[in-house]
């Protein structure tokens, strides 16, 4: 691979993460961002907000995007280990299962439903966070509620504080 081609992909990269391409498309680059930046791929909402509210994009609309995307990518993250246990399974011996599965309960077993609630404030870890939720099938409508609940919290204050601040 040359060195040309490298800096090529990197700065394709760095578009991606700043949100260039995301820009182009408005409220729908938002909630693609949003969406992306809730599977555990770690790219910033707040600068596309800020972006999309400074060029005077509708508060609501904006906020929506954010909800709408984020819950679809936490409800993935949810199935994602709910499903992605049983490959694991196939794949691993069984003592390797049992030491991840102590490593990845032990935040929702110390914190419980709350740990839920606050991951939508936490990047990537959030994430994995609801991926132990599905891995430890916890059930799926109270697992709605307080990720649900979290995102709207997270997204209106941010909404919100942006929004004054521009």
């Amino acid at each position: 691979m040359s060195y040309e081609l490298i800096i090529e992909y990197y700065q394709q990269i760095q578009d991606i993460l700043s949100n260039n391409y995301f820009q182009e498309y408005g409220v729908i680059g938002l909630f693609l961002n949003s969406l992306l930046s809730a599977t555990a791929i770690p790219i910033p909402t707040e600068i596309l907000t800020s972006a999309l509210l400074i060029g005077g994009e509708n508060i609501v609309l904006v906020g929506l995007a954010l909800v709408i995307g984020s819950v679809i990518g936490g409800v993935l993250n949810y199935f994602i280990g709910f499903g992605g246990n049983k490959l694991f399974k196939k794949i691993k011996r069984k003592t390797d299962i049992e030491t991840n599965e102590k490593k990845h309960n032990k935040i929702l077993d110390k914190f419980g439903w709350s740990a839920i609630f606050f991951a939508a404030w936490i990047p990537v870890i959030g994430d994995l966070i609801l991926i132990s939720a599905g891995i430890k099938k916890m059930k799926f409508v109270k697992f709605s509620i307080f990720m649900i609940s979290g995102k709207i919290v997270k997204t209106i204050i941010v909404v919100v504080g942006l929004g004054t601040i521009f």
